[in-house]
């Protein structure tokens, strides 16, 4: 079975394999805990439903709240890797709620047409390629300089540290992340996620682990710029960027701007 149709196959049965999963390992939503990658593999052996392979790194990858199942919503959990087996159900909320302003002006950004391959595709990848090479993250609005570096952080990674996740410390030992790009400029580093669709909110560990990998090294001699960008079915670009008010909390996120754009 293709990974593709494990995913179609997930998306189907997210919410039942969910509940059968948490009615495996006897959890009632009442307090926060971890749940490991063997006990979800685990409780495939009492599955009676569809073909499901219980593959702990689709069924844990919720990049939007309206994604999570319903079980979760009902109990009021979210679900975060904090190790490379190991999966914290938290009573935070690590979703943040992505705010439209729809009278705010769009604008117009020239492509670049001097390559035959930023022609090529149409994936988050793709659009981002079409943007570096427009100079918009070179403007006053991010970089405000000349990209030295970059694109950076390509592929999987894995990340160490200690953060602040509501009133607790967790430790999060190995787990993987994956920026869809990164750029270093003389002062400063831009650190991209991007999807399509028009979402109303994001998993905030796709930008924090990122981030924190990039503050751990880094500290307060470069500024981290992390921003999220969303295409919507009009072809309408979305851009929020961020900053963490306090670089050791997750939830600490806060909007600097939002930013509507539109490649002609």
């Amino acid at each position: 079975m293709t990974e593709e149709q494990q995913i179609n196959i997930i998306e189907e049965k997210y919410d039942d394999v969910w509940t059968h999963i948490l009615n495996y390992i006897s959890y009632d939503g009442a307090n926060e805990t971890i749940i490991t990658s063997k006990q979800i593999k685990d409780a495939k052996k009492t599955w009676k439903g569809k073909q499901c392979q219980f593959e702990p790194r689709l069924l844990c990858k919720r990049d939007t709240y309206e994604k999570l199942p319903e079980i979760f919503k009902k109990y009021g959990i979210c679900i975060i890797s904090v190790s490379n087996s190991e999966y914290l159900l938290t009573k935070t909320n690590i979703y943040h709620t992505l705010v439209y302003n729809n009278d705010s002006e769009i604008i117009k950004i020239h492509k670049n047409n001097s390559s035959f391959l930023l022609n090529i595709g149409n994936s988050e990848m793709s659009m981002i390629d079409n943007l570096r090479y427009t100079d918009l993250f070179e403007s006053a609005e991010y970089l405000n300089e000349p990209i030295l570096f970059g694109s950076l952080l390509n592929g999987r990674h894995r990340c160490n540290f200690k953060t602040i996740l509501g009133e607790k410390e967790i430790n999060v030992l190995g787990s993987q992340y994956q920026p869809d790009s990164c750029y270093e400029s003389q002062n400063k580093i831009l650190l991209i996620e991007g999807k399509g669709g028009n979402n109303e909110s994001f998993n905030i560990r796709q930008l924090y682990y990122p981030f924190r990998s990039i503050y751990d090294i880094v500290q307060n001699k470069k500024e981290i710029i992390p921003i999220y960008i969303n295409t919507d079915s009009r072809k309408i670009i979305h851009i929020w960027k961020f900053m963490f008010t306090n670089p050791l909390e997750l939830t600490s996120i806060t909007c600097v701007s939002y930013n509507k754009y539109e490649l002609v």
